[in-house]
């Protein structure tokens, strides 16, 4: 008996001089600004060269396209045949806008910003508010499928990343314990819709997380639509979250409703009591993404595959919403991989990825799918805005402008490259 208790001791010891092993691997290391340097006023540089591809908006004369977790460019956009850059707000973190009258609306990672842009080429930060979105860090690039390292927030904000390999020393058995795949989750706020509501506001493409009815901006974030009363702009106020209990990608205004674009549906809630939206209704389909904008009585909803909502649709839905209550959807168009899209009228346009812009002839919406009027097969389009007879459309590669008051000529307008 003795024998065999020393026995099971010597294996019990041996396996502990073995228990450890050396785990290496692929990280995502967090990059860290002091609180203090992070929050001052975000500076005014001379014109920069557009790089990435990012929401658009337009306010008046004026183009603003953001470069995702980098700043806002300001476009001078009164001849579209030749848009005239005037300047980059350097906004870190930035990933998303909205303007009323002369304010205009941003975030920066954790903070939303309100800048003062009365003076179109020295916009002025004047108010903001800090923490609004807690769990925002920079976009992680598609391709590093990379643990993400834990963050300290006493460090500051997170405003990039290093990949880097690390190496640990970890248990052998569970092996699960210190599995670099099974870290705790962190959330990527990506902010990016055609919208218009007010005279006092501007127009977004239909790719937007910020929009505005009346005196309140909606952000989504991650999954909380967050009022904001900016009634008073130099003193805005954050209502309670709503949970939208789905993964909302896109935001859209129509009269008093948010019409929002998810990765399984198109939910619909009123702004009855504008710091606290109500679910109204909803149209449920497999797996995608799937911007939204609106006319009259009719939704028009894009679907594609080949992004991080998965799915294997790529079509137009066009929905019913005489009934804002009971969403129908009443037609399908089959197409190659579209994103944004816009209508005007009885024009709709699609960006149907690789396959171009389309220009559909929309008079009957119930049919729209089958009426393509032009196709532009030389951006990679990813999301337009029609504006005053002109389709401001960006993609991959660049801009183009295309004049479409003649819809048997459309005209290129204008076009750069990124």
């Amino acid at each position: 008996m003795k024998k065999t208790f020393l026995f099971l001791a010597a294996v019990i010891l041996l396996a502990a001089c073995h228990d450890k092993v050396q785990n290496k691997y692929m990280s995502c290391i967090p990059v860290y600004t002091d609180y203090e340097t992070f929050r001052q006023p975000a500076p005014f540089l001379a014109p920069q060269a557009i790089t990435k591809e990012g929401n658009i908006y337009i306010k008046d004369q004026y183009l603003f396209v953001v470069e995702p977790d980098a700043g806002i460019h300001f476009i001078d956009n009164s001849n579209p045949s030749s848009p005239a850059n005037l300047g980059f707000l350097n906004l870190i973190g930035c990933t998303g806008m909205s303007i009323k009258d002369n304010r205009l609306y941003a975030n920066s990672f954790i903070d939303l910003v309100v800048f003062d842009i009365s003076s179109i080429t020295a916009p002025v930060e004047v108010a903001r508010l800090k923490d609004l979105f807690p769990q925002a860090v920079p976009v992680i690039e598609m391709e590093k499928n990379y643990p993400v390292a834990a963050i300290d927030k006493n460090l500051g904000v997170v405003t990039s990343w290093k990949y880097e390999q690390v190496k640990e020393e970890v248990n052998s058995v569970p092996f699960w314990n210190n599995c670099p795949m099974c870290l705790d989750n962190i959330t990527v706020t990506s902010f990016e819709s055609q919208n218009s509501t007010s005279s006092g506001t501007g127009t977004a493409g239909s790719m937007a997380r910020f929009t505005i009815i009346n005196n309140f901006l909606y952000v989504m974030d991650y999954g909380q639509l967050k009022p904001i009363d900016i009634s008073n702009p130099l003193v805005p106020v954050a209502a309670t979250p709503i949970d939208t209990w789905r993964q909302v990608e896109t935001l859209f205004p129509h009269n008093d409703y948010i019409f929002m674009g998810t990765t399984s549906g198109m939910l619909i809630y009123n702004t009855v009591n504008p710091a606290a939206p109500q679910y109204v209704s909803s149209v449920n389909h497999t797996t995608a993404c799937d911007p939204v904008v609106v006319q009259d009585n009719y939704c028009y909803v894009t679907i594609r595959t080949g992004t991080t909502c998965m799915g294997e649709l790529n079509q137009l839905d066009v929905i019913d919403i005489s009934d804002i209550t009971n969403p129908t959807v009443v037609k399908s168009f089959q197409m190659t991989n579209p994103h944004g899209l816009g209508i005007d009228g009885s024009t709709l346009f699609i960006c149907d990825g690789t396959d171009g812009l389309k220009v559909f002839n929309a008079a009957d919406p119930t049919t729209c799918g089958d009426n393509l009027i032009k196709r532009f097969k030389d951006i990679e389009a990813t999301d337009v805005i029609p504006y005053n007879n002109t389709a401001i459309v960006i993609g991959e590669d660049g801009i183009r402008q295309y004049d479409y008051s003649d819809l048997e000529n459309l005209q290129l307008l204008s076009s750069f490259n990124f």
